[in-house]
């Protein structure tokens, strides 16, 4: 029965993709709940991320219906390195921002997710971090004032 559903799906990839978008759009929806979606005289907090949520179960249900009408590639396999390299650069960055500051937490996010990817040259790798960090930087920082730390605290 599982296998006779399998193969009608025609486009496995955004099959799977669109599950997922539905999956964590529910995920947003349960979470928030306790948001209050507005008030007479104007939006609340939970405006955006309900309408963000619907938003992405919408293109979720797109995804499913696309993938199962129409004839897709085949899905690609798995590799571990990328998957478990850029889990741990958002984990390092995540870490890191508040101790080591936002250069060296955006440099070292840089250097670990590019090393996922084999072909990405240590040229390309520092160009797109001290690109990444400058933009960042006068960003959140200078511009919008962000309480980021640039640097570590000694």
């Amino acid at each position: 029965m599982a296998q006779q559903a399998l193969n009608r799906i025609k486009s496995p990839n955004e099959v799977f993709t669109g599950a997922f978008l539905i999956a964590v759009g529910l995920l947003a929806l349960y979470l928030a709940r306790a948001l209050s979606r507005g008030t007479e005289v104007g939006v609340g907090p939970g405006f955006v991320p309900y309408l963000f949520a619907f938003l992405q179960l919408g293109f979720g249900f797109i995804l499913v219906v696309h993938g199962i009408t129409r004839t897709g590639p085949a899905p690609d396999t798995w590799h571990l390195r990328p998957l478990v390299l850029i889990l741990a650069s958002v984990a390092f960055f995540a870490i890191s921002i508040q101790r080591l500051g936002l250069v060296i937490a955006l440099a070292g996010l840089i250097f670990i997710s590019c090393a996922a990817h084999r072909g990405t040259t240590l040229r390309e790798t520092l160009a797109l971090a001290a690109g990444t960090v400058l933009v960042s930087s006068l960003l959140f920082v200078k511009a919008l004032g962000l309480a980021i730390p640039l640097w570590p605290k000694f």
